[in-house]
């Protein structure tokens, strides 16, 4: 291996002594890149072979090139170009072939290979990368795609890019993607040939498709190639013949959202003029056709997704079709005929209420019923009972009734989220402790986590006497969260005059309930002490929390209090 490297580095010097002559790199600059480029050849000739380490050593090559081509032109330099850029162009060139020979499964490398040789200007070279590429990887059909891609994109050569495709397609018979980029080709070609030649061509993109479908069967190939033949402006012929081929699926859910799509794309299936009925609705005929489209599929497809995709391709119809006023009616037309026939998701029925309250054209009546009457993928969502809760506020006794209601069929988070969210919307002493008695009786382990709020709620809403005596009935019933004794402790710590006797208290519950999984609290007892308590009792709480907390807490809270005495 060593005498291969310095057989290497030997072949460099004459390139490193032109760089040296002609001032592009000054001495220390050419030491470095024989350096450097003796530590890649040493690892590129390791027994077993790193990925990595031909990628670096190649980056580093095309740095290196970029940094020629740079200095060259500040310096106006052009002679010795044979003797420094080709060469190190022709040392990547064998970096790349090594590379190819030891990770041949490595796709992107015959690519990276091929940027590189069209960059140099080795183009000679690039058909034998592309065959050795497809000699190892012509089981993937995406590889002959991107060969041909390539030709057509890079080289301009049309005829080589149908040739690989139709190779491709010969191993891979039932290969979608070539036959739509063959496709694509043939009217590419079409496109180019005169009037002579042209009736054989869209013969030949015909037969293209036409075996596609023969092989692939698929209603996805179909759209793809009538898209190609609106992009190209194919032949009528074709473009007609595939229309009728993708109509005489319309049993098949998919044909009639792309159908309708193509309605506001200005392309029209004359065939559907005798299956919907178009209604006197002052709207654009392009929208109208859209719409009972629609209908007409959601009439003999009942989905929920159908629907979902229906209203949002009506907010996405684009202005010139129709006026803002009249798309915002459509989708109130749609959402209303979605949810009279259950076909509204949670996310689309939740939009609609909301245009319809911004809109100012529901009443509390009319929302009501709304609610009332939802499918039943809706009614087991919260925002559902959100909104029943909005319309009774003043009645705490209707909002609990809704509340009990909702838990039956809501998951555990969302029926905690709907107790929070009752909480926030009410105000009186009287409807805090109606709650707060419902609550008592509630067997739901999940609302445990409710003790918190409910506390602040009845300090806001009844006092400090209210939530004092809450506070030692929370307490009896365990578990008890820590946001249960710090809320208690804040509520004390807010009055003008604390009760000290009291967040003692408090602190002596809270670290008896919790003393042994955290070291947070048993900090704050000892701040609480030292500042506005008796300090002398610091270090018996210091004492305490040792004997108290697992033992893997214990050095963190010892560090803790140390950096705490610190600051």
């Amino acid at each position: 291996m060593a005498e291969q490297v310095n057989q290497r580095i030997e072949d460099m010097i004459n390139e490193l002594e032109q760089m040296r002559r002609t001032n592009l790199f000054d001495d220390e600059e050419i030491r470095e890149i024989s350096r450097k480029r003796k530590e890649f050849e040493y690892r590129i000739q390791r027994r077993v072979k790193q990925k990595e380490d031909f990628v670096h050593y190649i980056s580093y090559e095309l740095a290196l090139l970029e940094d020629i081509n740079l200095r060259r032109k500040q310096a106006k330099l052009s002679e010795k170009k044979n003797d420094i850029e080709y060469a190190v162009a022709k040392r990547l060139n064998k970096v790349f072939k090594q590379f190819i020979y030891r990770f041949q499964n490595e796709v992107e490398v015959y690519f990276e290979y091929i940027k590189f040789c069209q960059s140099v200007g080795f183009h000679h070279a690039i058909s034998g990368i592309i065959g050795q590429m497809l000699q190892i990887h012509g089981d993937k059909p995406k590889m002959w795609l991107l060969a041909s891609k390539w030709e057509k994109e890079e080289e301009h050569n049309l005829e080589n890019a149908r040739s690989f495709l139709l190779k491709g397609l010969h191993r891979h018979p039932e290969a979608d993607i070539l036959y739509v980029e063959l496709f694509q080709i043939e009217l590419h070609l079409c496109a180019k040939e005169n009037a002579e030649k042209k009736e054989k061509q869209i013969k030949r993109a015909d037969i293209v498709w036409r075996n596609g479908l023969k092989n692939l069967n698929d209603l996805k190939f179909l759209f793809n190639v009538y898209d190609i033949c609106i992009k190209f402006d194919a032949d009528n012929s074709i473009t007609e013949s595939i229309k009728q081929e993708i109509w005489s699926r319309h049993s098949e859910k998919e044909v009639w959202p792309y159908i309708a799509s193509k309605e506001l794309q200005g392309n029209h299936w004359k065939e559907i003029e005798e299956c919907v009925e178009i209604s006197a609705t002052g709207y654009p005929k392009q929208l109208q056709y859209f719409i009972a489209i629609y209908e007409r599929a959601l009439q003999q497809f009942p989905d929920e997704k159908l629907c979902t995709q229906y209203i949002h391709k009506l907010l996405g119809v684009n202005e010139a079709i129709c006026t803002n006023l009249q798309k915002i009616s459509a989708v109130k037309e749609a959402w209303y005929y979605g949810h009279d026939n259950g076909l509204l998701s949670t996310d689309i029925f939740a939009f609609g209420i909301e245009v319809l309250k911004m809109e100012n054209e529901i009443s509390d009546s009319k929302l009501k019923e709304l609610l009332d009457n939802v499918s039943m993928n809706v009614y087991h969502d919260k925002y559902v009972w959100e909104e029943k809760l909005k319309l009774c506020k003043s009645d705490v006794k209707e909002m609990l009734a809704i509340v009990q209601d909702a838990v039956k069929v809501l998951k555990p988070d969302a029926a905690l989220a709907l107790w929070n969210f009752m909480l926030d919307n009410v105000e009186s002493k009287d409807a805090v402790n109606k709650i707060y008695k419902s609550y008592r009786n509630c067997e739901n382990v999940v609302l445990l986590a409710l003790k918190p709020k409910l506390l602040q709620k009845m300090y806001e809403c009844n006092g400090l006497k209210a939530a004092r005596e809450m506070y030692e009935e929370l307490i009896k019933v365990p578990p008890t969260q820590i946001d249960t004794h710090t809320v208690m402790i804040d509520i004390e710590k807010s009055q003008e005059k604390p009760n000290i006797k009291n967040i003692r208290k408090y602190y002596e519950c809270l670290v008896q309930h919790h003393g042994k999984d955290s070291v947070i609290i048993w900090m704050n007892y000892m701040k609480f002490e030292a500042e506005q308590g008796n300090a002398q009792s610091v270090p018996n709480i210091y004492r305490r929390a040792i004997g108290a907390l697992k033992k893997e807490l214990v050095d963190e809270f010892i560090k803790a209090q140390t950096l705490a005495k610190l600051k």
